[in-house]
């Protein structure tokens, strides 16, 4: 593995404080960090990779993503700050041919509602740019907060199920239910702006 030829990170889309880019090489002891932090990995129902080569590779990997399913993968969000604030993803779930919208976000931006912004700008990429027919989410089976989450950006509960080996719920977004939510919205101003690049 060659690291002194990063990736580009080039640009997937913004909204009103996020970027959301590639994931590069350089992004390697944030990643490890992020996943370190015992406070996020208690509620990741997949594996989280600490070990520098491990991150290297789910990198690389990302990267394999954004040349062969354009506008899929794991992306490294920051703030208009330029602070990193944690990761977004889009991905194929292996098996099946449904796509799973996911966010890990580093503690301290907890509570400012980035879960939300991200996940919705995400939500308007994959149907509006990549014409997915609909869109998955998981959560741990105790996780109180995330539910609010998925409600508030229009998808709903389809059971308790197994992901990863570990028991989590379930969360279903159609294209079509999000189009006719967003038609009957009358809060706009709680719609950060997105923007694809």
């Amino acid at each position: 593995m060659d690291l002194s030829d990063d990736f580009p990170g080039a640009l997937l889309l913004r909204s009103r404080r996020l970027s959301l880019r590639g994931l590069r090489y350089g992004d390697i002891n944030t990643v490890q960090a992020l996943n370190g932090d015992p406070r996020v990995a208690r509620w990741l129902l997949e594996p989280c990779h600490q070990g520098f080569f491990q991150v290297a590779a789910m990198i690389a990997e990302s990267n394999r993503l954004y040349r062969e399913r354009p506008g899929l993968g794991v992306w490294h969000a920051s703030d208009d700050a330029g602070r990193f604030v944690g990761l977004y993803s889009l991905m194929p779930i292996e098996g099946s041919d449904e796509i799973e919208i996911g966010a890990r976000l580093r503690a301290e931006f907890w509570g400012h509602l980035y879960s939300v912004e991200g996940a919705r700008a995400l939500c308007v990429h994959a149907f509006d740019t990549l014409r997915l027919p609909r869109l998955v989410g998981f959560c741990d089976a105790n996780n109180t907060a995330v539910p609010s989450i998925f409600r508030r950006l229009g998808f709903h509960a389809v059971g308790d199920v197994v992901h990863f080996g570990k028991p989590a719920r379930k969360f279903v977004l159609e294209a079509a239910s999000r189009r006719s939510l967003a038609a009957q919205s009358t809060d706009r101003s709680s719609l950060p702006a997105a923007s694809t690049a």
